[in-house]
């Protein structure tokens, strides 16, 4: 589950720096809160997870369950549009951007998501074997 959080504030991280954060400025205590929620935040629970929480526990099918997150808050910002009246994001207007565009970012940033989730389990199974190792090495230094 962990992982799961680090690959989702992740991609929240990269998605906010490259394609919100332009359109507005923030200034005083508002530049605060945002530098804080969108940039510190990611980073330093993804700092957390790599020092303290992989433990390379992290299987293939997990990324399945991970997948739910997205593709259920995709749905839940569509579906939610004609009902609000407010796009939460501006490349899920369908009324401006069409159909399509909205489907090739919506299928972009899920491309994204799915290609980091690869890279935490990844990472998760290599910091195993990088204490493993380092474990191996201090046990021989030891004897």
């Amino acid at each position: 589950m962990r992982a799961g959080v680090a690959v989702a504030i992740t991609l929240v991280f990269i998605v906010y720096a490259t394609l919100l954060a332009q359109l507005w400025q923030p200034q005083d205590l508002f530049l605060l809160c945002d530098s804080l929620l969108h940039y510190a935040t990611p980073v330093l629970f993804v700092l957390w997870w790599l020092v303290a929480g992989a433990d390379g526990s992290t299987r293939w099918r997990d990324i399945s369950w991970w997948m739910i997150y997205p593709v259920a808050y995709l749905g839940y910002a569509l579906v939610r549009v004609p009902i609000s009246g407010e796009v939460p994001y501006p490349f899920l207007d369908v009324a401006k951007n069409g159909a399509a565009s909205v489907a090739v970012s919506a299928l972009g940033i899920t491309g994204l998501f799915l290609v980091l989730c690869i890279i935490a389990v990844l990472a998760d199974h290599g910091i195993l074997l990088f204490r493993s190792l380092g474990v191996h090495q201090d046990t021989k230094k030891a004897s």
